[in-house]
């Protein structure tokens, strides 16, 4: 639908102001209209362009071929909640979407596709329809009170029918592969979702449910997707020994983790601005330079005598100290950031030091091999690109999903794709404070649960019956979408789908590639049932506050005083305006 079509669908009052809930029903929508395509199995993508650079006007006139403008930032990718992120959003209702439905940055660190979840689509198209379903009834003359008692309580019966529809996770490697491969299901980035999911299960029976700091995604162009692997243990993949004559392979290693923000392995600043110091001869000068050698010298002996063979820094590692530990056989690698280096810790088993003097044998690290391999090779120039990769670690707290053939887009896509499934399958087997459980896909519990739904409204005597269907019409939206994006006729199986239930076949779903109605649960087609819970809670959370807002007012302050007929009007405020006439200097902001 176009700006100008979707604007004059909202009906306005006198003044030209869009009524409620229908203004902000419409903004919703605008998401929707954006990831419904993306919904499903058969999903397609989507490409956002955040900011073009266009030729400069001391430029030659050339050709659109030729690149008349360049892409600066572009989003290319068919999950939700990256496309979420991405989004250029202006209608005040926007952050409450985002931050209820989209993916979460803990911290301070953005971790690409960190603690993204799955069902985000999903959530989005069920709110919609929620939303245009109540948008109807609302014109037909239901209270908004009603609508949302509906709501609230066909969501109960909902989510009761998913718990009588979730199967207990039965331990079994083949139920994990299935969530993972039905996680990354339409965005089969290298067609190597199968290799991917041996990963992803492997991962999160090492450190169960994934976080930014257990879980790792790296990537490189070097290679094909074919070739990525679970490395049990973490990959820096800017960072490498400071100089050749380090060794690139360690054996059997022993690690130090050095953080803190205070002298690491450089030395303290000897000057600070407009320093000055009297020095009766050059030996002292000399001495002074004696007393810091002295105690690189002394903090380096301390180190390999601990039997040190790597050591990992959060600052610099100066030149001093560079050719004291290459002379002892130590690698150093320097300016590794805060999250790398805490994913050391962990697949090591260090503990990070602060300060370099009180380092003991309990702080280190042990890993089977520490070793500077080509990242990729850097075109037109001289030097390649390496990566240090910190592998074989006996029961490591932290793992690495090692992507090779991915660049740019591709890589944060599938990097979005692999914490995705790693996500699913710690949340189907009750991980990560989730409940545990499976259900079929394809869109068989979402036709349990309106079915479920409908039965509950036929014992409802009030008009928030209407609402309960319309909570059902919802969920049967969302899987006639999935079936119209992969080019099916979604009134016709959406028919078979409910005929099939009728039946007794209540694992029924809509399954690719044959693109017909089998049972989800033989094709191997399941999702974790707190995926689909949260899609359930989140729709409705989102679809009852935009229902309880009524209307929109400005917050800025004005400095006139209210006036008689206006709803603040009182007594107090009378004796407001009294004071603002007598006196001067002040203004209505209280």
């Amino acid at each position: 639908m176009s700006d100008a079509a979707r604007d004059s669908a909202v009906p306005t009052g006198g003044d030209g102001a869009p009524l409620f809930p229908h203004a902000n029903v419409v903004a919703v929508n605008a998401f929707a209209e954006v990831l419904a395509s993306a919904l499903g199995p058969a999903s397609r993508d989507k490409m956002i362009v955040n900011a073009l650079r266009s030729r400069g006007p001391d430029e030659r006139e050339v050709p659109h071929a030729a690149n008349e403008m360049t892409a600066d930032d572009i989003t290319i990718t068919s999950d939700g909640a990256s496309l979420l992120e991405s989004l250029p959003t202006e209608h005040p209702i926007a952050p409450v979407v985002t931050r209820v439905v989209g993916p979460e940055r803990p911290g301070e660190t953005a971790v690409e596709g960190a603690n993204i979840p799955d069902g985000v689509t999903a959530t989005v198209v069920l709110m919609s329809e929620l939303l245009d379903e109540a948008v109807e009834l609302f014109d037909r003359g239901v209270h908004p009170y009603d609508l949302r008692t509906g709501y609230h309580r066909a969501m109960d019966a909902a989510l009761a029918e998913l718990d009588a529809a979730t199967t207990p996770h039965d331990g079994r490697r083949a139920t994990d592969l299935a969530v993972a491969r039905t996680a990354m299901t339409g965005n089969d980035v290298g067609g190597v979702v199968g290799g991917l999911a041996e990963g992803v299960v492997d991962a999160v029976d090492a450190v169960g449910f994934p976080t930014e700091a257990t879980f790792a995604v790296r990537c490189v162009s070097k290679g094909s997707m074919s070739d990525s692997r679970l490395v049990k243990g973490a990959v820096l993949d800017v960072n490498h020994r400071v100089t050749a004559e380090m060794p690139a392979r360690v054996e059997d290693a022993t690690v130090l983790a050095l953080g803190g923000f205070k002298r690491s392995l450089s030395d303290p600043e000897l000057w600070t601005k407009n320093a000055s110091i009297d020095l009766d001869s050059p030996d002292d000068a000399a001495a002074m330079e004696d007393v810091y050698a002295g105690r690189r010298e002394q903090l380096v002996d301390r180190i390999d005598a601990l039997g040190v063979d790597v050591v990992v820094t959060r600052l610099g590692i100066n030149d001093e100290y560079q050719r004291l530990l290459a002379e002892r056989g130590i690698v150093g690698i320097r300016r590794v950031n805060r999250l790398h280096l805490e994913q050391v810790a962990l697949t090591t088993g260090a503990s990070v030091v602060t300060n370099p003097n009180d380092v003991s044998a309990d702080d280190l690290g042990r890993a089977g091999v520490v070793e500077e391999v080509m990242r990729e090779p850097r075109r037109h120039r001289r030097k390649n690109r390496f990566m240090t990769v910190f592998e074989d670690c006996e029961n490591p707290d932290s793992v690495t999903v090692l992507l090779r053939g991915v660049t740019d887009q591709i890589a944060a896509q599938a990097t979005s794709e692999v914490r995705k499934a790693a996500a699913a399958v710690g949340a189907a087997r009750g991980l990560g404070g989730n409940r545990g459980g499976v259900v079929p896909g394809g869109g068989a519990v979402e036709l349990r649960m309106a079915a479920a739904v409908r039965e509950a409204a036929r014992a409802e005597p009030s008009r928030a019956q209407l609402a309960m269907e319309a909570f059902a019409d919802a969920l049967e939206a969302v899987v006639a979408t999935l079936v119209r994006n992969a080019g099916e006729d979604h009134v016709e199986l959406l028919a078979d789908l409910k005929a099939a239930h009728a039946a007794g076949d209540e694992a029924a779903g809509f399954v690719l590639p044959d693109g017909e109605v089998g049972n989800a649960a033989e094709y191997g087609v399941f999702d974790a049932a707190a995926t689909k819970r949260q899609v359930v809670l989140r729709a409705a959370e989102v679809a009852n506050l935009v229902l309880r807002i009524d209307d929109a007012m400005d917050a800025e302050f004005t400095e006139e005083p209210a006036g008689p007929g206006e709803s603040i009007y009182d007594e107090e405020a009378e004796k407001h305006a009294d004071y603002l006439e007598n006196t001067d200097g002040t203004r209505w902001d209280v």
